[in-house]
């Protein structure tokens, strides 16, 4: 099947270059001309484990290709997928200026029968006032929700073995066309929902607040556990074995970012309110998260407060492991807090330094690597669970440090490690580790016999 589509930021790109590898042939569409060139050229803009190798073998097949031509590739497509950005409005909505514009602008080139395909993420009832509009153009024109499930770090993945694929058609024909794009999925047996397209596009935001809820909900907790000298990581186990429950999303830390939870539960908060309904659970999940990172930074800070111009070494600026994307990352506000404290900030990420810089400017220092980062700090500070911090040599860190704290916000390192190079172990929702201490064992299975 011959499918454009429209916009080759993160979603469109890897959805594109996937929709190649099913057998499609794909050409990708943008109004940046420099972005459209160096895909052209073989140079992936974004940074996603597998992503470029894709792209180069799509394209070497003559499956995939990139262009600034939206008239000519629409007219030549039988589907037009649309992924173009929705970021939030000031209002607390989303602002769907660039969707309602491509939208136009298809409509507009299409000269026969063509199926639209949202797939950018849209607030419910957008499917619909899409088909309004499609329904003025003389030809006939289908409107289906397509939505991604893709998690940044592992999308490919996500797209070519997909927990579910939800299909929103306000038609048979409409259904029948999406079933053609992902046959070679659903030969596989993998799974497909079919529903109206109010139903589809809640369902994205529905999981979205879910995971984010889960989120707030652990790390309010930590804070408790904190308080009355239990262990989250045990408390997590603990509620996470129940079959009802499950252990994913349960992991304490400084909270979530990335492009989808923070705007999503914003964007309900505010249909919900715009329609006269008090949310009354939603309204609460990014105002935890918030408080978080603050509470979070108010304990490195008191840690280092005899200290005049604190050094900290911050590990981590994107806000997931396996990506470039700092959009809403908890090590870019917990940057800035440092900063406003009074802080010296050296930070090393191994992907997101030049999107970091572009946000941050010079408020911070960026260092080449991790040594460079942690060179001469009274703390280290680790936001993001690369895995190049979490294989550190504790002995070696302790030797470049000025001080002797490590405050793990991912929970992810090995504490009795830290302990014993002489370090102030310090995680979110768990006792602390002295230096030359470890922790008890307080996780663990017992089984009979």
């Amino acid at each position: 099947m011959n499918i454009a589509v429209v916009g080759c930021g993160y979603v469109g790109l890897v959805s594109g270059t996937c929709l190649a590898a099913l057998g499609h042939q794909v050409t990708g569409i943008d109004v940046d001309t420099k972005r459209v060139a160096s895909l052209q050229a073989g140079k992936v803009p974004i940074y996603e484990p597998g992503l470029s190798e894709m792209i180069l073998q799509q394209t070497a097949a003559q499956r995939l290709r990139f262009t600034t031509d939206l008239s000519s590739a629409v007219r030549e497509a039988q589907v037009v997928f649309v992924a173009v950005g929705t970021p939030p409005s000031p209002e607390g909505g989303y602002d769907l200026s660039m969707l309602f514009g491509a939208v136009e602008k298809i409509i507009e080139a299409a000269q026969s029968e063509k199926t639209i395909v949202i797939k950018s993420t849209v607030p419910p009832g957008t499917g619909e006032k899409v088909a309004q509009l499609a329904a003025k153009s003389p030809h006939r024109l289908e409107v289906v929700n397509n939505p991604e499930f893709l998690r940044e770090g592992t999308a490919i993945h996500d797209f070519m073995n997909p927990d579910r694929i939800v299909f929103g058609a306000g038609t048979a024909e409409g259904l029948a066309v999406l079933r053609e794009i992902y046959q070679p999925l659903i030969d596989k047996g993998f799974h497909i929902l079919s529903m109206g397209r109010a139903s589809a596009e809640l369902s994205k935001f529905g999981a979205n607040a879910m995971l984010a809820m889960r989120i707030s909900f652990i790390n309010e907790l930590s804070r408790l556990a904190s308080a009355v000298g239990a262990d989250i990581e045990s408390v997590r186990m603990g509620i996470g074995s129940d079959p009802r429950i499950g252990p994913a999303f349960l992991k304490a830390g400084i909270g979530y970012g990335g492009s989808c939870f923070p705007k999503d539960v914003a964007a309900l908060v505010h249909q919900m309110e715009s329609l006269g309904m008090e949310p009354h659970l939603l309204s609460g999940i990014e105002r935890a998260n918030q408080h978080q990172r603050a509470d979070f930074v108010g304990r490195v800070m008191r840690a280092v407060s005899d200290v005049k111009s604190p050094q900290i070494a911050l590990w981590g600026l994107a806000f997931k492991p396996d990506t470039d994307d700092i959009r809403e990352s908890p090590a870019i506000d917990i940057a800035r807090m440092l900063v406003e404290a009074g802080c010296t900030v050296r930070a090393f990420d191994p992907e997101a330094m030049d999107n970091a810089r572009r946000i941050l400017g010079d408020k911070i220092t960026y260092a080449p690597d991790v040594t460079s980062a942690t060179k001469g700090a009274d703390a280290v500070v680790l936001a993001t669970d690369w895995s190049v911090f979490i294989t550190q040599n504790w002995q070696g860190i302790r030797q470049i440090m000025r001080g002797t704290h490590v405050f793990d916000g991912r929970n992810c390192l090995a504490s009795g490690k830290v302990g014993a190079a002489g370090l102030h172990y310090h995680a979110v929702g768990r006792p602390p580790v002295k230096p030359g201490g470890g922790r008890e064992g307080t996780v663990g299975v017992v089984v009979a016999g």
